[in-house]
């Protein structure tokens, strides 16, 4: 199953887990991984959004460009 990477569908997975949990076909356990996993990429992407901003609100005052934040994936990590 593909999920869309949206906040959409991150919300959809999250309700469709809620569902399973209450049917009795996914377990406790599993339901708080899956919510620990969402709750990294929301603060993955609050990061993402706050340095955003930052560098937006930099420019506009006319400092220094600064560096993207680079998330290289823990894949391409391994392989350097």
């Amino acid at each position: 199953m593909k999920i869309e990477r949206t906040s959409r569908g991150l919300a959809e997975t999250m309700f469709d887990e809620l569902e399973l949990l209450m049917k009795g076909d996914s377990t406790p356990q599993q339901a708080r991984a899956k919510a620990a996993l969402a709750n990294t990429i929301c603060s993955i992407t609050r990061l993402e959004m706050d340095h955003a901003k930052y560098v937006s609100q930099s420019r506009s005052r006319g400092k220094a460009e600064l560096p993207p934040l680079e998330m290289v994936p823990l894949v391409e990590r391994k392989k350097k």
